[in-house]
């Protein structure tokens, strides 16, 4: 495991400290389980941009589309 270090304004460790407490977990897991879900979101959000093109040039421009397709 790799151990970096972080600048955080007061405001946002005082908001991490309070949540990893109602979480019952050290603040530094908080921040590894934060990282690991943000860098989760933005790989899915990669590839919906990728797909948008190919998904509109076959004629689905909204997701209600893609589940009339499915349904």
């Amino acid at each position: 495991m790799t151990v970096i270090a972080v600048e955080l304004e007061d405001k946002v460790f005082q908001d991490l400290e309070e949540t990893s407490g109602m979480f019952n977990l050290p603040s530094d897991q908080m921040v590894s389980r934060i990282v690991k879900n943000y860098l989760h979101i933005e790989k899915i959000n990669k590839i919906r941009r990728e797909l948008k093109g190919t998904a509109e040039a076959v004629g689905f421009t909204s997701e209600e589309d893609i589940y009339k397709e499915i349904s």
